[in-house]
C-alpha cells in the first residue's frame, strides 16, 4: 500500500512535469512543500523548467521569458488571483498554464454556494480574465485541476501540505458559530439554538469554513480516486464527522464509487480529542525530539533544517553559505526512506543503533578510516558525530550517501541542542503530574503548575527551567488529560491566571516566547492581557469537555493503584485497538457514514436482522487520518496495535501535519478556527 499511496503522489507531479517545459514556474508555499517531498526542484530543472520562484507579487517573469506555468494549491479568487494579475502584468507572458490542486467544484460551491455542474465554466471565465491581464486575447491561457494531495513521509506515514490549516472545532467555537448562522438568516428563518458541538452541521458553518472542508473533502477523493478506490466513512470527533458527511455525500465521489473495484476504509479522527498525546514531551522516537527541536524549514510544515557545515570545508561560523540538509529524500534513495520509517517506529535506542549501523557501513564501503570505539547497544551522540565527519570533504561519499547524513546530522543536531535537556525536564514534570493526578492526597494539577511558575519567575531568564510558553503546554497535558479536575475550585484556576497575567507584563517583549506574543498581541497592557489568559482559561475548559459526547473512549487517563502506575492511554491507540479486536466490540463512538442504499440498508437492517453492521476493519485497507496533525509516537502506537493482532488489515496513518507541541498551543489560542480572516 505504501507503493501504492507514493505511486498516486508522484503521478500528480509526472503529469505537471508535462507542462513545465522551458517555462517560469511560480509556485505558492503548499505546493512547493509536496515538490519538495516528491524529488524536489531538481525534478522541475530536469522536465525542463528555466526558473521556479515563489508566488508572490513581487517576483516576475524575465523579459525573454513567454511562457509561465502556475501551481496553487488554493482557489482562484481573491488574494491568489491578484499575486497571478499582479505577476502576469509584470511579465510580457504568452502562454500561461494555471494548475490548481481544487477541483472545479469546489470552486463552484466557492463561487455560487453550491457545486451543481461540473465547475469547468469557472475555469474557462478565469481563463478569459488571464487574456485580458496578459492584453491579447489570442495569447493562450490553460486552467488545470491536479490532484496534489500529499506526500508520504515514510511508508506508515503520509501527510498533506496543501491541509496543514485544516482547524478542528472546539466548544469554545459554538456560540460564535450560533450567531454568525443567526446573523446569516436574517429574518428567512427561525433563530437556532447551537448548544453543542453535536448540534452544529456543515450548513450552520461561516462561508469560509464550508469551502476549507469542502477543500479538504475534494483533495480526500482525489487520493482515492487516484488508488481506484472505494471508501467507507467513518468519523471520532464532531469536526471529523461534519468531514465525514461531506465525502459520503460528495457527489464525485458517488460516481467514483460506482466504478471503484478495490475497497478501503478511513477513519477520521479530531486532534482535540487527545492534545495530551500531542503534547507530551515524554516520546521515545528520535524523529518526535527532531521535529521539536530544529527550526522548520522556511515555509513549511513538516520537514527542518539541518546545519550541514560540519561535513563541508565551510568554517562554522558561516554555516548559511551551505544550503541546509532536510529530512525528505528522492524516491531513489530507499535507505533513507527505510531509515525514517525505522526512526518513526522505533524506539529511540533502536532507531540510533540503526543510524549507527548504517554510517558504519556507509564509510566502510567508501573505503574511510573507521576507529569502532563506545559500546554497540550505546549510541551517543559523540559517537554519530564522529562517524560522520570521516564524510567531511569528501564529495564522492557525500553525494553518495546524502540522505543518510543529512538524516544523521539532524539526529546529532536534536540531541545536542541547547533545548534538550529542557525536552527532558518537560517529560519528567508530565509525568510527575501524571502519578499525582492519580493521588488524592496531592494538590491539584494546576496548583502545581503555579508552584512550578512562581518558582521560574523568580529566576532571572537566562536561567529558567520553564518560559511561560512550557507552563502552557502543561496546562494544556493536563485538562486534555483529565478536563476540570485539573483544579480543586475555580479560585485556584483564577490564582494561575492572575500571576500568569503579571508574569507577562514584568517582562519585555521581546524576551516573551514566540507564541505569548501572539496570543497576547502589540498591545501589552493589564487589560488587554488579562483578556488574554481569561481567553486561554476557556479554551482549557472546553478541551476538558471535548470527549463528554464519547462512551468507548471518553477516558484516555488510567489512574494508579498498588501495583501499576497512572498511565496516559492515547486515544488513537484506544481506536485502532477496538477496530482491530477479534472480539469485534462494538464501535459506539467511530460513527459510520453511508454512502449509498446498500450501506444504509446494512447500516439499518443491523439493528433488528442478522446483518452485521460495517467495520472500518472489514477491508484491506485501513488508513487513520488525523485532523490536526499526529505525532511519530502516535504512529509508533498505532502500528504496535496493529502488529498485536496480527491483522490482515493493511494500517496506514496519514494526517495534516507532523507535529509539534507548539502547533498545538498556536491552534487552541492563536488560530481563528472560523476562518474569518
Amino acid at each position: 500500500m505504501a507503493s501504492t499511496v507514493h505511486s498516486c503522489f508522484n503521478a500528480s507531479w509526472e503529469k505537471i512535469c508535462t507542462k513545465v517545459n522551458k517555462a517560469t514556474v511560480f509556485m505558492d508555499n503548499a505546493s512547493a512543500e509536496c515538490l519538495h517531498w516528491n524529488g524536489g526542484l531538481l525534478r522541475m530543472i530536469d522536465a525542463g523548467a528555466v526558473d521556479v520562484k515563489e508566488l508572490s507579487s513581487f517576483e516576475c517573469a524575465s523579459a525573454s521569458q513567454k511562457k509561465a506555468v502556475f501551481i496553487v494549491s488554493g482557489i482562484l479568487e481573491e488574494l491568489t488571483a491578484e499575486i497571478i494579475r499582479d505577476i502576469i502584468r509584470a511579465s510580457q507572458l504568452q502562454y500561461v498554464i494555471i494548475i490548481t490542486s481544487v477541483s472545479p467544484h469546489v470552486h463552484t460551491f466557492s463561487k455560487h454556494g453550491s457545486a451543481e455542474g461540473d465547475g469547468r465554466d469557472i475555469f474557462d471565465q478565469f481563463e478569459e480574465r488571464v487574456l485580458e491581464w496578459m492584453g491579447n486575447m489570442n495569447f493562450t491561457v490553460e486552467v488545470l485541476h491536479v490532484p496534489l494531495v500529499g506526500t508520504d513521509i515514510s511508508p506508515s506515514l503520509f501527510v498533506t501540505p496543501v491541509l496543514s490549516d485544516m482547524p478542528t472545532l472546539l466548544p469554545s467555537d459554538v456560540k460564535q458559530i450560533e450567531l454568525l448562522y443567526n446573523v446569516r438568516q436574517g429574518g428567512k428563518g427561525e433563530r437556532k439554538n447551537i448548544d453543542a458541538l453535536a448540534d452544529i452541521e456543515f450548513v450552520h458553518l461561516p462561508k469560509q469554513l464550508q469551502v476549507k472542508i469542502k477543500t479538504f473533502v475534494s483533495t480526500m477523493n482525489d487520493l482515492f480516486e487516484q488508488l481506484g478506490m472505494r471508501e467507507d466513512c467513518y468519523s471520532v470527533g464532531h469536526t471529523s464527522q461534519i468531514i465525514a458527511t461531506e465525502l459520503a455525500n460528495y457527489i464525485p465521489a458517488r460516481s467514483r464509487r460506482k466504478m471503484a473495484q478495490r475497497k478501503a476504509s478511513i477513519v477520521f479522527v479530531d486532534r482535540t480529542l487527545d492534545f495530551a498525546a500531542g503534547m507530551g514531551h515524554q516520546s521515545e522516537s528520535v524523529i518526535d525530539r527532531i521535529v521539536s527541536l530544529l527550526p522548520r524549514l522556511s515555509s513549511h510544515t513538516n520537514d527542518v533544517s539541518v546545519n550541514m557545515a560540519a561535513i563541508c570545508t565551510v568554517t562554522e561560523s558561516a554555516p548559511h553559505a551551505v544550503a541546509p540538509g532536510c529530512l525528505a529524500h528522492s524516491a531513489a534513495d530507499t535507505e533513507s526512506s527505510v531509515l525514517l520509517n525505522s526512526m518513526i517506529t522505533s524506539k529511540q535506542k533502536e532507531a540510533l543503533m540503526d543510524i549507527n549501523r548504517r554510517l558504519v557501513e556507509a564509510a566502510s564501503k567508501e573505503g574511510l578510516p573507521l576507529n569502532l570505539t563506545g559500546r554497540p547497544s550505546r549510541v551517543s551522540a559523540e559517537q554519530l558525530e564522529a562517524h560522520v565527519k570521516l564524510f567531511k570533504g569528501n564529495h564522492n561519499a557525500i553525494q553518495n550517501h546524502s540522505g543518510l547524513l543529512q538524516i544523521a546530522m539532524a539526529t546529532i543536531q536534536a540531541m545536542k541542542h541547547k533545548h534538550s535537556a529542557k525536552l527532558d525536564t518537560l517529560a519528567s514534570t508530565e509525568k510527575l503530574l501524571l502519578q499525582n493526578m492519580g493521588d488524592e492526597d496531592c494538590p491539584s494539577a494546576v496548583s502545581q503548575i503555579h508552584q512550578i511558575l512562581s518558582k521560574e519567575i523568580e529566576k532571572a531568564v537566562n536561567e529558567r527551567s520553564f518560559d511561560l510558553e512550557d507552563i502552557l503546554s502543561l496546562l494544556v497535558f493536563v485538562y486534555s488529560l483529565i478536563g476540570e479536575n485539573a483544579s480543586h475550585n475555580s479560585q485556584e484556576e483564577a490564582a494561575l491566571e492572575s500571576s500568569l497575567t503579571r508574569a507577562v507584563l514584568a517582562e519585555n517583549m521581546e524576551d516573551l516566547p514566540d507564541i505569548i506574543q501572539k496570543l497576547v498581541g502589540e498591545n501589552k497592557t493589564e487589560s488587554a492581557v488579562t483578556k488574554s489568559f481569561e481567553h486561554v482559561f476557556r479554551e482549557l475548559r472546553g478541551i476538558g469537555h471535548i470527549r463528554d459526547d464519547l462512551k468507548l473512549f471518553r477516558e484516555t487517563f488510567q489512574s494508579g493503584g498498588y501495583t501499576a502506575p497512572a498511565t496516559h492511554k492515547p486515544i488513537l491507540k484506544q481506536i485502532v485497538t477496538a477496530i482491530l479486536n477479534p472480539a469485534k466490540p462494538e464501535l459506539v463512538d467511530v460513527e459510520h457514514k453511508s454512502s449509498g442504499l446498500k450501506d444504509l440498508l446494512k447500516s439499518g437492517f443491523g439493528l433488528f436482522m442478522n446483518v452485521s453492521k460495517p467495520r472500518p476493519n472489514d477491508h484491506p485497507l485501513l488508513i487513520i487520518y488525523v485532523i490536526g496533525g499526529v505525532t511519530a509516537s502516535e504512529v509508533k502506537g498505532i502500528k504496535d496495535a496493529a502488529a498485536m493482532y496480527q491483522s490482515d488489515t493493511q494500517v496506514v496513518v496519514g494526517s495534516t501535519r507532523l507535529l509539534k507541541s507548539t502547533d498545538i498551543l498556536e491552534s487552541v489560542f492563536c488560530q481563528d478556527r472560523l476562518m474569518l480572516d
